[in-house]
């Protein structure tokens, strides 16, 4: 579904600067935005990496049922299924 997808996309974008922000916040310092830098410590690296991965998927997942909540409100029925769903079902 194009709209699950585009709100995916703006959620995710809009938790990375959140994320960034929050790493300033606490940490008092700049986050690790290049965690394979060497001059980047393996904690911090792997932190910010965990930290990204698992906030941006959640903000993702969270944009992609508010927009198939929102699309069966409007219109009464399910959204249309990806083919990555449909051909996950299919297996």
């Amino acid at each position: 579904m194009l709209v699950g997808a585009g709100s995916a996309m703006v959620a995710g974008a809009a938790m990375s600067g959140l994320i960034e922000g929050g790493w300033r916040a606490v940490r008092q310092e700049e986050p690790p935005i290049d965690p394979e830098s060497s001059t980047t410590s393996w904690g911090k690296a792997v932190a910010w990496t965990a930290l990204t991965g698992v906030l941006v998927s959640v903000a993702q997942m969270a944009a992609r049922r508010g927009a198939a909540a929102g699309w069966k409100h409007l219109t009464g029925q399910r959204p249309p299924r990806s083919r990555r769903a449909a051909v996950g079902k299919a297996r």
